[in-house]
């Protein structure tokens, strides 16, 4: 095995073997630290009495992760999509690599002495790191899959609600400019509260005073319950079928077919008489729990 094939199995195949998923672990710890080191930091108090230390622990982790991403460039290179020059540019971009990028960015401009609070606010973005965990990656690839396959679902959703929340700001405007000429002062103005209204958020900061303005606000305010439970509905709906196929997938391949026990006993090369005559098979499996057998 080449050495880029090992960095390549270290970096990104945690499962691989103990050292990758000790690696990975590793990594994930520092992201966490480094994380809450930011968040430490924005309290005032701590940043004057511990600065020194936050510095410290800053200018550890992030020349680590800058080598991390140098390392995981050249380790791409184990696959053939990603190598010579275009396939270096296709690793650059994919998600997981900008992802890592924009994380370690901030640092990298910082010392360049660009340094603004927009460069500042760009460190935060290195929680996005901890999507490089398997089990986050697996839940944003099946989300993915469920929008592509619902996403015309989604499109009339959304078209509706449009249309819902346009109406809704210029029936309100119509109603509430002459009684609060300063609050719903035009359609625009009135549309924040028509979103703050459908979604039942109800910021306090413009409501109806007339009569006709409260009855509407008050029906608006129970359909909304609906359709904020719409797209939360379509989603749990698809999640518990993907997992239960999921589920059933791993059955059919560690379980028994018949039962779905694990309890399986394996017997290699067997012999087995069929209509006959004698034939070798590579295993035969036989459930303890319910006695079924079946030949691979």
């Amino acid at each position: 095995m080449t050495l880029q094939k090992r960095l390549y199995t270290l970096l990104e195949e945690p499962n691989s073997n103990r050292a990758s998923y000790w690696f990975n672990i590793f990594i994930y710890a520092l992201i966490i630290i480094s994380i809450i080191s930011l968040m430490l930091q924005s309290v005032e108090s701590y940043n004057k009495e511990y600065h020194h230390i936050f510095m410290i622990l800053n200018n550890t982790i992030m020349p680590f992760f800058i080598f991390e991403y140098i390392l995981r460039l050249y380790a791409s290179g184990a696959l053939e999509i990603y190598r010579g020059f275009k396939g270096k540019l296709r690793y650059i971009f994919s998600p997981y690599a900008l992802i890592d990028l924009i994380a370690i960015a901030p640092y990298i401009l910082m010392g360049l002495s660009i340094d603004n609070s927009f460069v500042r606010a760009l460190r935060l973005l290195r929680v996005f790191r901890l999507f490089r965990m398997r089990k986050y990656a697996h839940f944003l690839r099946t989300l993915r899959e469920i929008l592509r396959a619902k996403k015309e679902e989604f499109v009339v959703l959304f078209v509706y609600t449009l249309i819902i929340l346009v109406t809704l700001a210029f029936v309100i405007y119509g109603i509430e400019h002459e009684a609060q000429p300063d609050v719903f002062s035009n359609i625009p103005q009135t549309l924040w509260w028509a979103v703050a209204t459908l979604t039942t958020v109800g910021y306090g900061d413009m409501y109806p005073i007339t009569a006709e303005g409260k009855f509407i606000t008050a029906v608006i305010s129970l359909l909304g319950i609906g359709f904020v439970a719409i797209p939360g509905g379509i989603l749990a709906s698809e999640f518990t079928e993907r997992l239960q196929e999921q589920k059933e997938r791993e059955c059919k391949l560690h379980s028994c077919p018949k039962c779905c026990s694990q309890k399986i006993e394996v017997f290699q090369n067997p012999k087995v008489i069929v209509e006959g005559k004698e034939k070798n098979f590579n295993k035969l499996h036989n459930c303890n729990s319910c006695d079924f057998e079946w030949l691979e």
